[in-house]
């Protein structure tokens, strides 16, 4: 019986998938916008690995595991006469005359030749990637070939993906490095493989790696930089090194190798010696964590969103907050906050910390404030492989800011901070707060020269317009501050269309207009091409299965605004993406079991399919948000999830009489890949275009199989 076997690579599979989509998006940043992709090129490689009638040694898949760790914990710097990049780390400013999404703090070449080596390098990753999945694809499609239950193998291959997931979850949340667990995937390659030939090679390789990883796992004295593994990212804590009298004492938090937070000493002994520095008054104003206070002082009730390591939450103790409420979506930087932040806000009895989706607890909090502190929340990372939503898109919608709106006193003020590193991120921030509070608001640059931080952009509104003048025309010297610094953004052009502004449906922050990405292009023509000059050797000797490849297609759309609309209810956390993929395979896993009992009709699972997409696409998501908790998850979660059942359960039909049952798990994961790199036309038509793309995707496999492809399974 294979199925001990089937469930250890299946096991593997899915394991060794999220572990490597991590590892890249965390070593080499481009990677962490780009994680759907990552994870085609996964489906990719092993649906082409399973129509090879070869057997593919694993020691294939050890090796290339082995080189994308060497590529990752290593650098190598290309010196040219106009820029120096690392070739693998810096691949992300090698592509940026590609990209028209904002990569935080990467620094755009302007060179033509440097983008042709950015792609090239990026191909190469993965290409390696994909290469590295063949043979367990392979090996994962013979069994199930071979096996005589083939809904129940495949049962089989269900369940231990979902148990892969889930351990991959738990190794995160152990905070344990990310090449650990690639060495360990490499070894645990010796028991899935037979040929004593592939098995020394396997064993080579995976004493080749452990020396990739000592270095990073030894235990390192505190006065170096410390590295603590969250569920989103790589977190590198260090001593800030003072170069200047007015910059604060404290620590540098980094996020997957680029600076992302400071936890500043920000104390009366600072504060002393910055008046001393700047002899005047002024530099004062430029406390960017004491201005909302300016606004509203000594306020009863706050709210902070992305409250990261305490900076906020002790400018709002400073600022006289009665009570706070810090919501940090991040477990590890709350935990970092608490232990290494020197004023210890988060010990102060005034603080009341969450760690939360920010955009879920508006939605779900009672009280109101009159004061909403939104901090920077610059995402460095995608939410999940399966989607191109980074973690704080949904902060800065329509929808958010209204909510905020709404769980503001009369008198509240919103203040948000962000940094403008183009002139179209500030354009839509201001155009969509604007929407949202009748208003243009107050807007204006903060720069302290280090005294207190980074600085940044504000843009401050209230429920009532009056209030804002009202404030300033009592406070000359701040009001004096803030014209000085005021800042302006004109309506601008893109593509011969003004900047659009942010909404659940179009909630692309970083993305300068609606358009199809001419770097997802590029990848996916390239696969497209790649596919279809190899398809005389990969498709040789096997039918290509469309009815497979059509199902998931449409399967992968679904998932992507499932998942989606999931955030919209519970947040874009990790908790979220990894209870949906739970449920859609748990609903798989259902629909089998009753596929092999007979007892339904695929036919009638098509009209079912069709009508819970249907549903879907009519239902607002916010009317979910108005149940109690209990019944917005029963509810919610069944609604939502239906169309895995019904979808789960056409395909479980199709493979059961299946004549090629390799062909047929082959072509899905082949149309998988396909769906992936179809979500890309959420950045071009909105999230809600994508649920129709499914059920058009859905009705081509229907049509296929029951047309002039019907010879490729049993009726």
């Amino acid at each position: 019986m294979n199925w001990p076997k089937i469930a250890g690579v299946s096991f593997l599979i899915l394991f060794s998938e999220l572990l490597v989509i991590r590892l890249l998006g965390t070593e080499i940043r481009i990677f962490a916008y780009l994680g759907n992709l990552t994870l085609l090129m996964i489906f990719l490689g092993s649906g082409i690995g399973m129509y090879i009638k070869k057997t593919l040694p694993l020691s294939w898949t050890a090796t290339a595991f082995f080189l994308l760790a060497a590529l990752v914990s290593t650098s190598y710097i290309l010196r040219t006469p106009r820029f120096d990049v690392k070739l693998f780390s810096g691949i992300s400013e090698l592509l940026a005359p590609l990209s028209e999404s904002y990569v935080w703090q990467s620094l755009n070449t302007f060179s033509k030749t440097g983008a042709v080596l950015g792609l090239g390098l990026t191909l190469g990753i993965l290409g390696l990637t994909a290469f590295g999945f063949m043979p367990l694809g392979n090996l994962l499609g013979k069994l199930l070939a071979k096996d005589p239950h083939p809904l129940r193998a495949y049962s089989i291959n269900i369940a231990a993906s979902l148990s892969g997931m889930w351990a991959l979850q738990i190794f995160s949340l152990g905070q344990l490095p990310l090449l650990l667990g690639l060495t360990l995937v490499i070894w645990t390659l010796l028991f899935l493989e037979d040929n004593p030939t592939a098995r020394a090679v396997i064993m080579a390789v995976a004493v080749a790696t452990i020396a990739l990883t000592i270095p990073k796992t030894a235990n390192q004295p505190y006065e170096g930089p410390t590295t603590f593994w969250s569920p989103y990212q790589k977190l590198t804590l260090s001593l800030i090194n003072k170069t200047k009298i007015q910059q604060p004492p404290g620590y540098y938090l980094e996020v997957n190798n680029v600076g992302y937070m400071g936890l500043l000493n920000l104390g009366p002994d600072h504060q002393a010696t910055v008046s001393a520095w700047a002899k005047n008054n002024d530099v004062l104003f430029q406390d960017q964590y004491l201005i909302p206070y300016r606004f509203k002082p000594d306020p009863e009730n706050v709210l902070i969103i992305g409250a990261g390591g305490g900076n906020d939450a002790y400018g709002a103790i400073r600022g006289g907050a009665k009570n706070v409420d810090a919501v940090e979506i991040d477990p590890v930087i709350v935990k970092i906050g608490k232990k290494y932040h020197p004023n210890l806000p988060y010990q102060n009895s005034r603080i009341n910390l969450v760690t939360a989706d920010g955009r879920a607890f508006m939605e779900k909090t009672k009280k109101r404030y009159d004061l909403i502190v939104m901090g920077l929340a610059d995402s460095h990372t995608l939410s999940s492989s399966l989607t191109n939503l980074r973690l704080d898109h949904y902060l800065y919608t329509k929808e958010s800011l209204e909510k905020a709106k709404q769980l503001l006193k009369p008198d509240g003020i919103l203040v948000l901070s962000f940094e403008v590193p183009r002139r179209w991120i500030g354009q839509r921030l201001s155009k969509t707060v604007a929407e949202v509070f009748g208003v243009t608001p107050l807007t204006f640059e903060v720069r302290s020269d280090g005294a207190f931080g980074w600085g940044g952009y504000f843009f401050v509104a209230s429920k009532d317009p009056d209030l804002l003048p009202r404030i300033l025309n009592q406070n000359p010297d701040f009001a004096n501050f803030i014209k000085e610094h005021e800042r302006t953004f004109p309506p601008l052009t893109i593509n011969s269309s003004t900047i659009n502004s942010l909404s659940d449906d179009w909630p692309y922050l970083y993305l300068d207009s609606p358009r199809l990405p001419v770097l997802h292009l590029i990848i996916a023509g390239i696969a497209a091409i790649g596919l279809f000059l190899g398809r005389k050797i990969i498709f040789k000797d096997t039918k290509f299965n469309w009815p497979m490849f059509w199902w998931g297609a449409g399967f992968m759309l679904f998932e992507f605004q499932n998942i989606t609309k999931f955030s919209l209810l519970f947040g874009l956390t990790w908790q979220t993406n990894i209870i949906v993929i739970s449920a859609a395979l748990i609903m798989i896993l259902g629909a089998n079991w009753l596929v092999e009992r007979k007892m339904i009709s695929s036919g009638l699972m098509f009209v079912g399919l069709m009508a819970t997409l249907l549903i879907q696409a009519v239902i607002p998501i916010k009317l979910f948000n108005t149940l109690p908790d209990l019944h917005k998850i029963l509810i919610a979660g069944t609604i939502l999830n239906l169309p895995f059942f019904f979808g789960g359960a056409v395909f479980s039909g199709w493979f059961k009489n299946a004549k090629d049952k390799k062909a047929a798990f082959a072509g899905n994961l082949l149309g998988s890949a396909a769906g992936g790199l179809m979500e890309m036309f959420s950045f071009l038509l909105g999230i809600k275009a994508i649920i129709f793309m499914a059920a058009a995707i859905y009705g081509l496999g229907w049509i296929a199989a029951s047309g002039k492809f019907a010879k490729i399974i049993k009726r």
